[in-house]
């Protein structure tokens, strides 16, 4: 039997220098080459030698090597750099990667982030320094996914632990990013040699449906689902299934209860809200050919995605309003108007982040209105779409009824703050297209 390794042991040119611990597949470990370069160590306990699929499992692994080594994924994704057998009071395999330091994972950096605002009421994110900086991680991580989808790369164990961030002010992102855990990641056009032998690696509230499917194989697309939750989480400041309940996952996950979100800033442009919050919706349909690719998503966010038009229905639009106003005509123009109470009136031509500083005109009420409220922009069909901030101290109301995703505004909408449930609605103003 194979015994684990301790501090100062060599094997092969590599001497311990740090036990990490064990994993439910391998135990890791701090390491140094002859020449003094640290490296990552993992010592397999599964698959261990006398498996049937232990072999096949050796050759899938420099595979999977040979593809980040030498495709772009190899700027994002923790490299291998030497895989061997050895024993070590039995026969094991051994695998060793990169040492990625000097920086630290997104789960460590949400979580200073939350406690850094833990005394306030309201989310990090709400902080406009915070939001940029989110929007870039967005970016840089899915530019990661969509390298190592090109690759035909699934990693299939994707949650915020396993995305590696490192600051870096010599390149425009400010952030180099590696994926991390790779190694029971997945062939898009193998079928892995334990299939059919153990169950495919996952983490609880970040499994995609096929994860959870008996017989499914997670695929490109079931990344995907997985970087929605956590865009949820970096976009619009929650993770949509969320719960210490598994079963009530799976039941959340296959039922597709999340909304689209409302984001918690403006998309830096040209980049869209609508089309963001649309896109991350998407990610989390059950039906994993409804999905974007990690490629459309990472364009998205950088504003060269195809503009997704506004159509009626759940997936796009709030049915906020009575069946009277859902009839009315959709405002498609290249300006909008706003008018308030008194006839005064705020037109706008251009996407528009709409808060307390351009409704003063309007009024003292103005003042129940947070400095970032929503955003108003017009899509590729023309139509206005209105979309709430996260976070706000009022709900945003459109005909009184709290929105809570992107809403095409239609002729005489009311746009307003206050509370739905309280009937409290202030400083409404009327939407009309401006020929």
């Amino acid at each position: 039997m194979a015994k684990k390794l301790k501090v100062g042991d060599q094997i092969r040119h590599y001497r311990v220098t740090k036990v990490f611990g064990p994993g439910m597949m391998a135990i890791s470990y701090g390491a140094e080459t002859s020449a003094g370069e640290k490296i990552f160590l993992k010592q397999y306990k599964s698959p261990a030698p006398t498996v049937v699929w232990y072999e096949a499992f050796v050759a899938y692994q420099n595979e999977l090597g040979a593809r980040v080594k030498d495709g772009r994924a190899a700027q994002f994704a923790v490299r291998q750099v030497d895989a061997f057998e050895e024993i070590w009071g039995g026969p094991c395999y051994f695998q060793a990667f990169e040492f990625v330091e000097n920086g630290a994972d997104l789960q460590q950096m949400l979580d200073e982030e939350r406690e850094e605002h833990r005394r306030t009421e309201l989310p990090a994110t709400s902080n406009p320094v915070v939001w940029a900086r989110h929007v870039t991680w967005a970016k840089v991580f899915m530019t990661g996914m969509a390298a190592l989808h090109e690759a035909k790369i699934v990693h299939a164990d994707l949650k915020p632990a396993n995305a590696y961030l490192i600051q870096d002010p010599s390149i425009a992102a400010g952030y180099q990013l590696k994926l991390i855990d790779m190694d029971f990641s997945l062939l898009a056009d193998r079928r892995a040699p334990w299939h059919g032998h153990q169950g495919y690696i996952g983490t609880d509230n970040y499994r995609s449906p096929e994860h959870m499917t008996r017989g499914a194989v997670p695929g490109l697309a079931s990344d995907v689902f997985t970087c929605g939750l956590m865009l949820y989480e970096l976009l619009a400041g929650y993770h949509p299934y969320w719960t210490e309940d598994q079963a009530e996952y799976a039941r959340l996950v296959q039922s597709y209860a999340a909304k689209p979100p409302a984001l918690v800033g403006l998309m830096p442009s040209p980049a869209s809200n609508f089309e963001i919050s649309t896109l991350l919706h998407r990610c989390l349909s059950p039906s994993p050919t409804a999905r974007p690719t990690a490629a459309e998503l990472r364009a998205s966010l950088s504003g060269r995605g195809a503009r997704t038009s506004a159509v009626e229905g759940p997936a796009a639009v709030t049915t906020s309003g009575s069946a009277a106003r859902r009839d009315a005509e959709l405002i498609i123009s290249d300006r909008i108007e706003l008018v308030g109470p008194e006839g005064g009136s705020l037109q706008i031509g251009v996407r528009t982040e709409i808060g307390k500083p351009l409704i003063r005109q309007f009024g003292p009420d103005s003042e129940f209105w947070d400095n970032r409220q929503c955003v108003l922009e017009r899509n590729s069909g023309r139509q206005w779409v209105l979309s709430p901030v996260a976070g706000t101290p009022n709900e945003t109301l459109v005909n009184g009824a709290a929105l809570t995703t992107p809403h095409v505004l239609r002729q005489g909408d009311r746009v307003a703050v206050g509370r739905q449930a309280k009937g409290i609605a202030k400083l409404p103003l009327t939407a009309r297209a401006l020929r």
